[in-house]
């Protein structure tokens, strides 16, 4: 495997390691949701559904999951990485991040924009510095 191929991996792996210990259990569709809402937020329930490729119900359940509990309609495991806004109009939702999925969503970012090899020269505080070094970790 190519030094680019397999920081590649390790940065996958360390985001996908980071989205497991921030939400047990999250499912890959409803990371796609979760990043569709980070990206576009303010995102109506219909147009998530569109650009995920799921049917409505399945978003409203992926969606409802990733509210956080006691929200109305919250469903377990209740993850909280997302909050339901009521429309102008009282019957559309609107979808955005909470400070809980603001925060996943930067580390995200970080785990991602990171360079290789920029782990280990940045570290000095004695935690895991490389990306398979924090996976292990976690």
């Amino acid at each position: 495997m190519t030094d680019a191929a397999d920081h590649m991996t390790q940065t996958l792996l360390a985001a996908l390691a980071e989205v497991e210990r921030a939400a047990p259990g999250l499912s890959l569709s409803q990371l796609v949701m979760f990043l569709h809402i980070r990206r576009q937020e303010g995102v109506r329930m219909l147009e998530l559904s569109s650009l995920c490729g799921r049917n409505d119900a399945a978003v409203s359940r992926g969606v409802r999951a990733m509210a956080g509990e006691g929200q109305p309609g919250s469903l377990t495991p209740a993850y909280g990485l997302v909050e339901l806004l009521r429309g102008t109009d009282g019957r559309s939702r609107h979808l955005a991040l909470t400070v809980k999925g603001n925060a996943l969503a930067n580390r995200l970012g970080a785990i991602l924009a990171a360079e290789p090899g920029a782990d280990r020269a940045a570290n000095t505080s004695g935690a895991p510095s490389t990306i398979a070094e924090r996976m292990n970790a976690a």
